[in-house]
């Protein structure tokens, strides 16, 4: 009989012996990776990694090295930085000189996958000291690799999820690596934290001090960022380069001295500190390869702490910097995600509305209940089910975001089935209803949320009865939505199907339920409410200004004012998170706008080009230029005509570019 066996087997094994008769000479991580890494991805795809293009990596790559004297580190970092090939290098560096037990733990199951395929798997298959040394990936052996586990002589990699404790409590380990932890939930389903439970991996270590671990992440939000917090207990370490006139050190960083056009070409360029003297874009890279790290808090038990944003990347030019500050303007979504995404800074959000009397002062007469304003080129609504009615809000939208109100309602009755009491109204009220406009057209909603909380299996049967396509959009217009804590999230994510009924019948085609990250959105929409415009005397309304009629009532003000931004203190840590006001009992309006926010943005309401926005309106019928504020801000709605009548607001009882949004859209 003869034996056969598969190549890739005999070599592993051939490898594994090698390995214990030859064992590996120690050499630091940054020059295994200078001498075996091929980059996985990126603009360097395919090539050597070059130590030169990303001097700043070194220092805290081979401090994650065996002999460093070093145990943790973090890294507060923006993206394209090139941090995620730090933990790619040190990785390949213990498997094949310092192999042993690691983990790393990625935020959820699709950010695991996606690395594994788009950065670690390709950068093993690549890289023949990794390829020579990890099982290869299969289902059908034990002694293979798969996706959630890398195997090789004298260790193995688990690929973790926060979301899950099996995962976290799984393994001992010698090695931990986390990456995006202000995308890990606070709190594990009552479990903990994750952080402090994969922690508790490396308890067995802790005696002899042979242990590594590093935590990497982009930050979220002042105060409640994981990222930042460990940044601070470290010694905050910038990346100082010297000045191409005087040779003093300084950081290089977004402020004043950071210069550019408004208008293309901006002519991006930065003025030094210390001398005055003009550093041209081109120059940078230079400067970024003469810098150090300085620690500039330095003390006993700091550990080493790192924060690097785009400013001294060589991947990203002064120029896009300039164009993402200049695009964000005074958006607090888009000013969020330039402080998080190109300055690796967290962003402060204001978390308390402006008081709800002098909302109710700004009312404008010009609005009428019912009609779509000249501008509001995005028509949505969101409903909040309850024990015993439902509340609506129809809300429009600008290109800018400015938002009016176009009408606010509780529709009353019980909410114990989807075609009787509240629900057997809802349809006419919103999604069968037309809405005229400022021009005379009769407009429908470009989409629905419902919010599926409470009720939940209610609420899907009623969104599948009712679903229907936009004769415009050619997307759902009907949809469930669940909001979900945590500053890390989206304001839309990626929907889940929910085919089984309560019954626990599986349903045919299901229904699908969207996410919706409420916590950012309440803090943008605040940052919204506080914003003045012409009726305080200034010279315009700005982007993100919100309208109000003068139908709507206190009721409707108090309740969208109904919350701040608290503080508490889990498990000795500072978290901040949304809290009731003490002297209010309902949100029902707050929760609809959020929800009218979430679908916007599931429309593209901060995707879309100037030109779609033209398109749109054309498509729509409208003068050309219709959503341009300065033409016609001052068009007034036609005469009120008849409309579904529905209750007034009120306190509840106590017990071609449409037609393309779908591609348009992908990219949220």
């Amino acid at each position: 009989m003869t034996l056969q066996f598969k190549r890739s087997a005999l070599e592993v094994v051939a490898n594994a012996f090698a390995d214990v008769l030859l064992p590996p000479v120690p050499m630091p991580p940054s020059q295994w990776a200078t001498e075996n890494l091929v980059v996985p991805d990126g603009p360097q795809a395919g090539a050597a990694w070059d130590l030169a293009l990303t001097p700043y990596i070194k220092e805290p790559l081979d401090l994650l090295g065996p002999d460093s004297g070093v145990n943790q580190l973090a890294a507060m970092k923006s993206a394209q930085t090139g941090f995620t090939t730090l933990l790619i290098a040190a990785i390949g560096h213990s498997i094949d000189r310092d192999p042993c037990r690691m983990m790393i733990v990625q935020p959820t199951d699709a950010a695991l996958s996606d690395f594994n395929r788009d950065k670690l798997q390709p950068a093993i298959e690549s890289t023949k000291a990794l390829k020579r040394k990890v099982a290869p990936q299969t289902s059908r052996s034990s002694e293979g690799s798969t996706t959630y586990s890398k195997k090789y002589p004298g260790g193995s990699l688990t690929l973790a999820i926060a979301t899950s404790a099996a995962d976290l409590r799984s393994k001992t380990i010698k090695k931990l690596l986390r990456d995006e932890i202000d995308q890990y939930p606070d709190d594990l389903d009552g479990q903990g934290d994750p952080i402090e439970i994969s922690d508790g991996r490396l308890m067995s270590f802790l005696s002899s001090g042979d242990w590594k671990k590093v935590d990497i992440s982009t930050p979220t939000i002042k105060g409640a960022s994981k990222i930042e917090a460990r940044y601070a207990a470290g010694d905050q370490r910038r990346w100082h380069v010297p000045c191409s006139h005087c040779d003093e050190e300084f950081v290089l960083e977004f402020g004043a001295n950071f210069r550019f056009e408004q208008t293309f070409p901006h002519r991006a360029h930065y003025v030094s500190p210390c001398c005055g003297s003009i550093i041209e874009a081109h120059e940078k890279n230079a400067l970024v390869r003469r810098g150090r790290w300085v620690a500039t808090n330095p003390r006993p038990g700091a550990f080493p702490s790192y924060h690097f944003d785009t400013f001294s990347s060589p991947f990203v030019p002064w120029d896009e910097i300039a164009k993402a500050h200049i695009s964000a303007g005074d958006d607090p979504q888009k000013l969020k995600t330039f402080w998080n995404l190109w300055l690796g800074l967290p962003y402060e959000i204001k978390g308390d509305a402006p008081d709800h009397k002098r909302l109710l002062e700004r009312r404008e007469e010009g609005i009428t209940r019912g009609h779509v304003p000249s501008r509001g080129l995005m028509l949505v609504g969101a409903a909040d089910v309850q024990m015993r009615g439902i509340w609506v809000e129809i809300t429009a939208f600008a290109p800018n975001r400015e938002s009016w109100v176009v009408d606010a309602f509780y529709i009353d009755g019980g909410t114990e089935s989807f075609d009787a009491g509240a629900f057997e109204r809802l349809a006419a009220q919103t999604i069968d209803r037309e809405f005229p406009d400022a021009f005379g057209r009769k407009r429908r909603l470009d989409a629905f949320a419902i919010d599926s909380g409470y009720r939940s299996h209610v609420v899907y049967a009623w969104v599948r009865k009712n679903q229907r396509l936009h004769d415009i959009t050619g997307r759902d217009t009907v949809l469930a939505v669940d909001g979900r804590d945590g500053w890390g999230k989206p304001p839309i994510g990626t929907p889940s199907l929910v085919d089984i009924d309560l019954a626990g019948h599986k349903v045919k085609k299901g229904c699908q339920l969207w996410p919706v990250g409420t916590w950012p959105l309440k803090g943008a929409f605040y940052a919204d409410l506080r914003k003045e415009g012409l009726r305080s005397g200034g010279t315009s309304d700005p982007g993100g200004y919100c309208h109000f009629g003068s139908w709507l009532d206190e009721t409707y003000f108090r309740q969208i004012t109904a919350e701040y931004l608290a503080d508490d203190v889990i498990r000795g840590k500072i978290r901040k998170f949304w809290k009731l006001k003490a002297s209010e009992r309902d949100n029902h309006l707050l929760d609809c706008r959020i929800y009218n926010l979430a679908t916007a943005e599931y429309l593209g309401l901060s995707s879309l080009t100037d030109d779609e926005w033209a398109q749109i309106a054309r498509i729509r019928g409208l003068p050309d230029d219709a959503w341009r504020p300065n033409l016609f801000t001052q068009l007034s709605a036609p005469p009120e005509r008849p409309l579904p009548q529905p209750a007034p607001v009120a306190e509840a009882p106590k017990d071609d570019i449409f037609a393309k949004f779908a591609s348009l859209n992908a990219r949220n």
